[in-house]
């Protein structure tokens, strides 16, 4: 190998990074604490972004929608700053409508359970107990056992308010350090919101500013390379968003209206949560679907297995018809990496990486696809898609060819 500058300058840096990452491994507490450190400092910046790719999704179709055709220079400057706020708008009315459905619900429930439960676990006992006396010559002793059990329902809410009260007191001596995360979060919030603005308003200028500083830094290869990359991310997850939360409004209109044709109590609050929860792929569904069949349980049990019966045949339908065609299509991801990315991402980073995990393993599909058509292609075996069986066979017979035409004429 001829040692010229440029190979020299390339094997400093292998042996610079081997010292950083040998640094690195030895003091694994340093470089974590550096690296929180830093996620800290920047959780506004990434939060702003994270904003401002949300509400881009509505505002790119207002604008498509009221100024497509207009090319008036006022209204183009003006346009902006209406489809942001009507995209403001449009996501607090959602979350405040979902919230002013399920909370209320919520809270009527939990009162609803606090005497409900009671009642409702007399008749379990007195149930056992009944049947206890018509199986005692098979399970001696049970029936004198179950008889024996007497619970002070006074004494056991005495208690569990004592530990509530215990509970809120030792909250209540760490005021100022819950004040002080609650503050920290809200001013966080806000100023990613304020960050999240000034990225939509100029984001035409910051795209043509990071463009320039990508090409001017990076080899033109790597620089169209990434270019490419993140264009395929930010269709992705613009078209992960819209579908899911489509899928999501129609899942739950559904719920409610199947729950009011069967006469099911707390069709809307369930239909708001079934829809909510069902923004987080394949597991949202059963959530909300356990939670809504528990709340109907303490009503009438019955119902609540007509309403599990209900939504188990209402997910099959969206699973099977709706959700290819709304989200599956869009992200381009097979059903087998949806489950795997919402696993790991769910062990990962909990309900985000749940959310997350979808878009980036469909990025990360594409790219795969990509590369490994590029690399048949290379080596001639790529036909219109995947690589047949039979493409293999037949590029050995012709490689075999000229290996028996020398053995010939060796003979």
């Amino acid at each position: 190998m001829e040692l010229n500058k440029r190979t020299i300058k390339k094997l400093l840096a292998i042996i610079a990074f081997a010292i950083v990452l040998y640094w690195g491994l030895q003091n694994i507490n340093v470089v974590s604490g550096a690296l929180k450190k830093g996620i800290t400092l920047f959780t506004p910046l990434i939060l702003g972004f994270c904003i401002a790719f949300v509400l881009n999704v509505p505002l790119r179709a207002l604008e498509r929608i009221l100024f497509n055709k207009n090319k008036n220079k006022f209204v183009a400057k003006i346009k902006r700053p209406i489809c942001l706020i009507l995209s403001i708008l449009i996501i607090l009315g959602v979350f405040s409508a979902v919230m002013g459905l399920v909370v209320p619900e919520v809270i009527n429930t939990g009162k609803v359970l606090a005497t409900t439960i009671p009642a409702f676990l007399d008749e379990m006992l007195q149930w056992a107990q009944d049947w206890a006396a018509r199986n005692s010559e098979t399970i001696p002793g049970i029936e004198s056992w179950l008889t024996s059990l007497d619970i002070n329902w006074a004494e056991t809410t005495k208690t569990v308010w004592n530990y509530v009260q215990k509970g809120a007191t030792g909250v209540l001596g760490s005021t100022v350090a819950v004040i002080s995360a609650t503050f920290n979060s809200v001013i966080n919030f806000v100023v990613a919101f304020i960050f999240a603005i000034y990225i939509i308003m100029n984001k035409e200028q910051l795209k043509t500013q990071i463009s320039h500083t990508v090409f001017a830094y990076l080899p033109q290869k790597v620089a169209l390379r990434l270019t490419e990359i993140v264009k395929l991310s930010s269709r992705i997850f613009a078209s992960f968003i819209t579908g899911q939360c489509l899928e999501a409004v129609i899942l739950g209109s559904l719920c409610a209206v199947t729950m009011s044709i069967f006469r099911l109590p707390y069709a809307a609050m369930v239909g708001a949560l079934v829809g909510v929860t069902a923004l987080i792929p394949i597991v949202g569904a059963f959530i909300g679907t356990f939670v809504g069949a528990f709340m109907i349980m303490m009503v009438n049990p019955l119902q609540a297995v007509e309403f599990v019966i209900v939504l188990l045949v209402l997910q099959q339908i969206e699973g099977n018809l709706i959700y290819p065609r709304v989200v599956g299509s869009s992200v381009g991801l097979p059903a087998m990496w949806v489950l795997a990315a919402v696993t790991v991402g769910g062990g990962l980073m909990g309900v985000l990486g749940m959310l997350v995990g979808v878009p980036l393993c469909s990025i990360v599909y594409a790219l795969m696809q990509q590369s490994v058509h590029s690399r048949l292609k290379a080596k001639e075996l790529a036909t219109d898609g995947p690589c047949s069986d039979a493409a293999q066979p037949q590029k050995q017979e012709e490689s075999e060819k000229p290996v028996q035409n020398q053995k010939n004429k060796k003979v």
